[in-house]
């Protein structure tokens, strides 16, 4: 069972790209900015922009107990903990070093911080 504010974010955006994709990461050297390239959705007919899909294509590559929420413009995740946490998944972290990096402490705190620029996708009105 999804947690109660991812379920109400996902009745409604269904995921999708953000309009602020911009999030503060801390810990990656020479990397202070992450950029959401999307989050994930049900049910979409793309087959990777999938919230289950994701899960089980990941499952065995990140830490237990993280739920891939949204990719960014790499192959890193930002993940949902088990507790709650929102976390960032360095998909190219070196042996070592460390692979997760926390975001903020909730989605609904991530979601309130992040910020948009010049590069930041606009949604037109129809």
């Amino acid at each position: 069972m999804l947690p109660a504010l991812l379920r109400k974010f996902l009745l409604a955006t269904n995921g999708g790209r953000p309009e602020r994709d911009l999030f503060k990461l801390q810990g990656v050297p020479g990397n202070p900015f992450g950029r959401i390239h999307f989050f994930f959705g049900l049910n979409d007919p793309v087959e990777s922009c999938n919230l289950d899909w994701n899960l089980e294509v990941f499952r065995d590559r990140l830490p237990p107990g993280l739920l891939p929420i949204a990719t960014t413009e790499g192959a890193d995740k930002v993940c949902l903990s088990v507790t709650g946490q929102v976390l960032y998944w360095d998909a190219h972290a070196r042996p070592g070093t460390a692979s997760v990096h926390l975001l903020a402490e909730d989605l609904g705190t991530f979601l309130s911080a992040l910020q948009s620029d010049a590069l930041s996708p606009i949604v037109l009105e129809s």
